[in-house]
């Protein structure tokens, strides 16, 4: 899945907190031309994530996912594009603060093995997302019914708990 949207901090702050972040190890690997390449990992877990720091944009490449964040600035707005699995979305440890200045279920995914290329609003892919899963429970004999919180990302799910979207388990 591949997704856009609008986040509230600024370049620089998120910058700053790669390089001195109390919640990983920073180790600066690389300083060429424009570029810094950084590697932040957890202790706690034996993860990292190598980031690439450059004057327009931030690359954030984890390890064991291979989950993908660009963080840029376009006609002076931040964005982040995701590229990964929808329950990856925002989830991984070795994030710097990323807050979507809208409801992240009001934005666009733009690239889905659901959807292809089409485009359509996260709500609608978390919606659909879950009747798949719960069309594959039901015709491939998984014992799990209903959802658990591990079948959406934890912010896109409180999304919808917010909204009232409850997902009823099926009774036998």
């Amino acid at each position: 899945m591949r997704i856009q949207f609008e986040i509230k901090e600024k370049l620089p702050e998120i910058i700053q907190e790669i390089l001195h972040s109390d919640k990983w190890q920073t180790s600066v690997k690389e300083e060429i031309s424009g570029r810094t390449t950084v590697v932040i990992r957890d202790q706690a877990y034996g993860s990292e994530a190598t980031i690439e720091i450059y004057a327009q944009s931030i690359e954030i490449k984890t390890a064991w996912s291979k989950y993908f964040y660009r963080i840029f600035t376009a006609n002076d707005l931040v964005w982040c594009e995701y590229n990964g699995a929808y329950r990856g979305l925002l989830e991984q440890v070795l994030l710097p603060t990323i807050t979507p200045k809208e409801s992240l279920l009001d934005s666009d995914v733009t690239e889905s093995s659901l959807y292809g290329r089409e485009h359509k609003k996260l709500r609608e892919y978390a919606e659909d997302n879950l009747k798949l899963k719960q069309f594959r429970r039901e015709n491939f004999n998984e014992q799990r019914n209903g959802t658990a919180a591990f079948d959406h990302p934890k912010r896109v799910y409180d999304e919808f708990i917010k909204e009232d979207y409850v997902v009823t388990p099926k009774t036998e």
